[in-house]
């Protein structure tokens, strides 16, 4: 028995010194890195293998500039397109600063803001809203038809993102401060004002661009508002959209694409627009096209042709530098 015990504790003991050893050589591993990042030249995600050498990042985006544009006049096709490789910043934009009636994409900064509340402790998932009578409209979306009083805020959150429900804006914007969430309009650089009267809507501004609607995804990507489990929480529930862009642009199924799609048809206002990033293998490519005067048959289609320019591009162009980069011709 005595000789068991001993062995246990031998073992007890070499299972804690390879622990130790295991936490010291990361840390003087990250030492390291944080040292040769600081004294070298290169980028740090260099250093820190975030970012492998020779990986002939996409930068010239030109070629597909041209397909698009061509694809664009060719149609007489009243649309701006802004696409951007998040790994090194390269970008292509054709009329990426022309102004647009924004539709729904004002309703990601109002997510956002929610989800940080919940980081500072105001709210939870698991809050339970009243829904009221002034909430209700059949303006986007079929949660007006509810015959429930209440509903969580992960609840609200989903039918936000993945259907554009105009009712969950309005529960969630009664839950915000709106001097916080202009503050974040702000930040972003978005032309969207808060009605500080009327706390169930926003102010709609004359124009959005495809340019500044970029600057929420880049934020979700990087994480600079949020807490990154809760930035990602929310391109989850933007993957998981109801309009599946897959489908409409022809790509393979396992092709993930966060993104929130836009449209406003009332009156003699006809706008489609669609935003997100493609996950393309180790690619990331953020994307924002927004239409004009096109019926939503031609707007989704255009949306589609588009979207599959983009892809094909990157992996025709990836494939052609990795065959180059191991001497195949």
């Amino acid at each position: 028995m005595i000789i068991k015990l001993k062995w246990l504790v031998v073992i007890q003991a070499i299972i804690i010194a390879a622990l130790l050893s295991a936490v010291i050589n990361s840390y003087l591993s990250k030492t390291r890195i944080e040292n040769k990042a600081k004294e070298g030249l290169l980028s740090s995600r260099v250093y820190s293998g975030l970012l492998e050498p020779k990986s002939f990042l996409l930068i010239n985006f030109a070629p597909l500039k041209e397909n698009v544009k061509n694809y664009i006049t060719k149609n007489n096709i009243n649309a701006s397109v802004y696409v951007e490789n998040l790994r090194n910043g390269a970008f292509m934009g054709i009329g990426e600063k022309t102004g647009f009636f924004p539709s729904s994409l004002n309703k990601l900064p109002v997510a956002i803001i929610i989800m940080k509340k919940i980081e500072m402790g105001e709210l939870s998932l698991d809050t339970r809203i009243e829904i009221t009578d002034f909430d209700r409209t059949d303006t986007s979306g079929e949660l007006y038809k509810t015959k429930e009083k209440e509903i969580t805020v992960e609840a609200a959150l989903e039918k936000l993102l993945k259907e554009s429900d105009n009712t969950a804006l309005r529960i969630l914007l009664r839950q915000v401060d709106l001097e916080d969430l202009q503050l974040l309009l702000d930040y972003y650089g978005l032309d969207i004002s808060v009605d500080l009267q009327n706390k169930q809507r926003l102010k709609q501004p004359d124009f959005i661009t495809p340019k500044a609607i970029s600057t929420l995804y880049l934020s979700l990507y990087f994480s600079t508002v949020l807490e990154p489990k809760n930035s990602e929480y929310l391109l989850l529930l933007l993957a998981e959209s109801e309009v599946d862009i897959n489908r409409i642009a022809n790509l393979p199924e396992n092709i993930k694409v966060a993104h929130k799609f836009g449209e406003n048809y009332y009156g003699n206002n006809m706008f489609f627009h669609d935003c997100g990033i493609i996950y393309i293998d180790e690619s990331r490519i953020l994307y924002c096209i927004m239409t004009k005067d096109l019926s939503v048959e031609e707007a989704t289609e255009t949306i589609g042709t588009i979207v599959n320019q983009i892809y094909h591009y990157v992996k025709d162009t990836k494939a052609r530098l990795e065959a180059y980069t191991h001497g195949q011709k």
